[in-house]
C-alpha cells in the first residue's frame, strides 16, 4: 500500500513538472514590429491591437482611399487587358471597396464619417495587395465564355487604424481571400458582374470584421503599458 502511494505521490510530482514545464514553453504573446498584439478573432489573417489604446472615444471615420496592387507579373500574364482597361479595373476596385465599407460602418450605425481629423475621429488606412483576376477580360463581347470551379478573385486586404490627430496606430486588421472552390465544385459562368460580385464579398467581409474588431475594443479596458522591472 505505501509503495502504491509513494508512486502515485511521484505520478502526481511528475504531473506537475510537466504542468509547469508546459506553461514555461510557451510561446510570448504575438506582436508585431510595431508594438501591435494579436488578439482572438475570426480573420484568416488576424486582428492586432496597440495593448494600451482606448477604443471608447472613437465615434466617426475618416476611410482613405485604398492602395491597390495586383499580384507580381499581373501585367505580364493578361497582355489582353488595355491600359485603359486597367486604370478603369482599379478604380471600380476602390469605388466598391468604399461602397461596402460605407454599407458596414455608416448605413447601419452609430459611426459616421468625417471630414477632419479630431479626437473622436479614427483613421483607417486600406491596403489591396496580391489581387489577382481569374479572367479579367471575361464578358466583354469575346466569342468564347469563361467558366471555373474557383471563385474568380484572389487578394489580401489589410489596413491600418490610426488616432486621426497622433497618427498613432492602434490596430491593423489583415484578411486573405485565397483560391476557394466553388460548394460542391460547382461549374460557374465568369464574367465581368461576377467578377465584381465577389469583390463586394471580400470587401463587406473585411469591412465587418474592422467593425467587429473595433466594437470588441471598446468592450475591454486598454492594458497598461508594460514596465520593465529594475535589476
Amino acid at each position: 500500500m505505501l509503495c502504491r502511494m509513494r508512486r502515485l505521490a511521484s505520478t502526481f510530482v511528475l504531473a506537475l513538472g510537466l504542468i509547469a514545464g508546459c506553461a514555461a514553453d510557451r510561446p510570448p504573446e504575438e506582436m508585431t514590429d510595431d508594438g501591435l498584439m494579436r488578439v482572438p478573432s475570426r480573420s484568416v489573417g488576424g486582428v492586432y491591437r496597440a495593448p494600451d489604446a482606448s477604443f471608447q472615444p472613437y465615434r466617426r471615420i475618416i476611410l482613405e482611399p485604398p492602395s491597390i496592387g495586383f499580384i507580381k507579373d499581373w501585367r505580364e500574364k493578361h497582355p489582353e487587358v488595355t491600359d485603359a482597361e486597367y486604370v478603369r479595373m482599379r478604380a471600380e476596385s476602390v469605388r466598391l471597396f468604399s461602397d461596402e465599407f460605407a454599407r458596414a460602418f455608416v448605413k447601419g450605425g452609430p459611426y459616421t464619417f468625417a471630414d477632419d481629423p479630431a479626437a473622436d475621429v479614427l483613421l483607417i488606412i486600406p491596403t489591396i495587395e496580391d489581387l489577382d483576376f481569374l479572367a479579367p477580360d471575361a464578358g466583354n463581347g469575346l466569342d468564347t465564355d469563361t467558366y471555373t470551379t474557383m471563385r474568380p478573385v484572389t487578394m489580401k486586404v489589410s489596413g491600418d487604424l490610426r488616432d486621426s490627430l497622433t497618427g498613432k496606430v492602434v490596430g491593423r486588421v489583415i484578411m486573405y481571400q485565397p483560391a476557394e472552390s466553388y460548394p460542391a465544385s460547382e461549374m460557374r459562368i465568369v464574367t465581368r458582374v461576377t467578377n465584381v460580385h465577389e469583390q463586394r464579398l471580400v470587401f463587406a467581409k473585411w469591412s465587418r470584421l474592422v467593425r467587429e474588431a473595433i466594437d470588441v475594443a471598446k468592450a475591454e479596458r486598454p492594458r497598461p503599458p508594460a514596465t520593465v522591472a529594475p535589476r
